[in-house]
């Protein structure tokens, strides 16, 4: 996996709005708020990066829920009650006309308030997505970002093909579940047997181990369009 990209949007939590900008290498999530570093593989994972470089005024803004390192008596923490909006610069595809349009996706994402019961987890998480293309206006909201750039592309009339892993052939998802974001198996290494691939048992029975994961944003030269019904998501 190779390039990185810088996003620029704004974080918001109680003490307020400032812009912000957003690192991406396609594996990390990395940003700087009000001095203080953070990184994670996806928005509702970002952790403070090495605590003792920052002071207990600085971290003072923030709401944080804390998860224990297992085997370890550290313990992280990562942000909550707070939302991210950046506008990610991705392609689209215009099926009849068989051309590529630059757009800016907006993504914003939504982090609830942390509960401790029965476990530590987040009170919620959505994404709300939108984009416009030749005058037309594509929105999704979900609890995760698949089924927000699915509600965006039916809204723009399936016209409209996102040239990335999220819309490539060879990008698809778990049997076991996914996170939010960022945790799509890319098929690229066995291309033939992921087209193979007619039902869940087939899809079962596919070698994982060699295979990355992928950000649906992110997209590589083995890129082909999708194709209706092809392996686990369809």
């Amino acid at each position: 996996m190779v390039n990185s990209k810088s996003y620029f949007g704004a974080y918001t939590d109680s003490a307020g709005t400032i812009p912000i900008k957003i690192e991406n290498d396609f594996k990390t999530l990395s940003c700087e708020i009000d001095g203080v570093k953070f990184s994670g593989r996806e928005f509702s994972d970002l952790a403070v990066d090495d605590r003792s470089k920052f002071t207990s005024e600085q971290l003072a803004r923030f709401t944080f829920y804390p998860i224990q390192i297992y085997g370890s008596n550290e313990v992280e923490l990562f942000l909550c009650n707070c939302s991210f909006s950046i506008k990610v610069p991705q392609t689209v595809i215009d099926i009849e006309k068989n051309t590529a349009i630059g757009v800016n996706l907006k993504i914003e994402c939504f982090l609830g308030a942390v509960k401790q019961h029965p476990y530590v987890h987040l009170e919620s998480e959505w994404y709300e997505l939108s984009m416009t293309i030749n005058g037309q206006i594509g929105y999704g909201r979900s609890q995760e970002i698949e089924g927000a750039l699915l509600q965006v592309q039916h809204q723009l009339g399936n016209k409209y093909l996102f040239k990335n892993c999220f819309g490539c052939m060879y990008g698809d998802y778990s049997f076991c579940g996914s996170s939010a974001f960022g945790s799509m198996i890319c098929y690229v290494g066995q291309k033939q047997q992921y087209k193979q691939v007619t039902n869940k048992d087939e899809y079962m029975d596919l070698d994982t181990s060699n295979c990355e994961r992928v950000q649906e944003i992110y997209c590589c030269a083995d890129f082909e369009i999708r194709k209706e019904g092809a392996g686990y998501r369809g």
